[in-house]
């Protein structure tokens, strides 16, 4: 347990952005203290999954994120208490003077991510990559055509790559939005510039309202892909493994 308190006490300068990535699959050690530093309300959710192993990656994903805040935060974990945007994106309760510490979350069966940040908007999505049968017909329906033309025009893993990095990047970006259903996915334009560079192109249209905006990319581990949105300017993206 060492490395995950040391790792912990690293600051978060005001310009970075920092990544987490973490397992959920943990000890029942692990599993107890992240129980202990839920709130009632948490603690309720828990007991509504159904499954096992779904109640055991909530705690352990809300565990993990209040002990991180509590180490940017420097207060106890128990004690950090949360709002919930119109679509449901969760805030800090507490106000910090000038600063917000602004983060998200996102997991895809045993892995998590964070991002966190000083005063800036950002969201964050992982998925896990695998085969889809009907990619043309989903890029269709969620994709601009400029996108699902870029998509059609390549096979086999390189396709199904693109498919999954323009994808998280436009979850992130709403999410970072905070827009919900207020700007619709396939308004939300990703250009893929390089292997691991993309850009915001437009959204609905605009490209002014895009230039604000710019994305991280990375597979934290085979078979995942990662995307983070961030209002810039921004300074250096620390990535962070637990």
């Amino acid at each position: 347990m060492t490395n995950f308190y040391t790792l912990l006490s690293q600051p978060l300068p005001d310009s970075d952005i920092h990544i987490w990535c973490a397992p959920l699959n943990v000890s029942s050690t692990a599993l107890a203290r992240h129980f202990s530093h839920l709130s009632l309300d948490e603690k309720i959710r828990a007991e509504r999954f159904y499954f096992e192993v779904d109640r055991n990656r909530f705690i352990t994903g809300r565990g993990l994120l209040r002990s991180i805040l509590s180490s940017y935060l420097k207060m106890d974990p128990s004690q950090i208490e949360f709002v919930y945007g119109q679509y449901g994106k969760p805030a800090l309760k507490m106000g910090l003077g000038n600063k917000t510490l602004e983060f998200n979350l996102s997991h895809s069966k045993d892995l998590a991510v964070y991002g966190f940040s000083w005063n800036r908007k950002i969201g964050i999505d992982v998925e896990n990559v695998q085969p889809m049968p009907d990619f043309d017909s989903f890029a269709e329906h969620f994709f601009s055509r400029h996108e699902t033309a870029f998509i059609n025009s390549l096979s086999g893993k390189e396709k199904e790559q693109a498919f999954f990095k323009i994808w998280t990047c436009k979850e992130a970006f709403l999410k970072a939005n905070g827009s919900g259903l207020t700007v619709q996915i396939n308004q939300v334009e990703i250009s893929l510039v390089a292997e691991e560079v993309v850009a915001l192109s437009t959204i609905d249209g605009c490209r002014e309202q895009a230039a604000h905006w710019c994305f991280k990319i990375f597979n934290p581990f085979p078979d995942y892909q990662v995307a983070l949105a961030s209002e810039l300017p921004i300074g250096q993206v620390v990535i962070k493994y637990l």
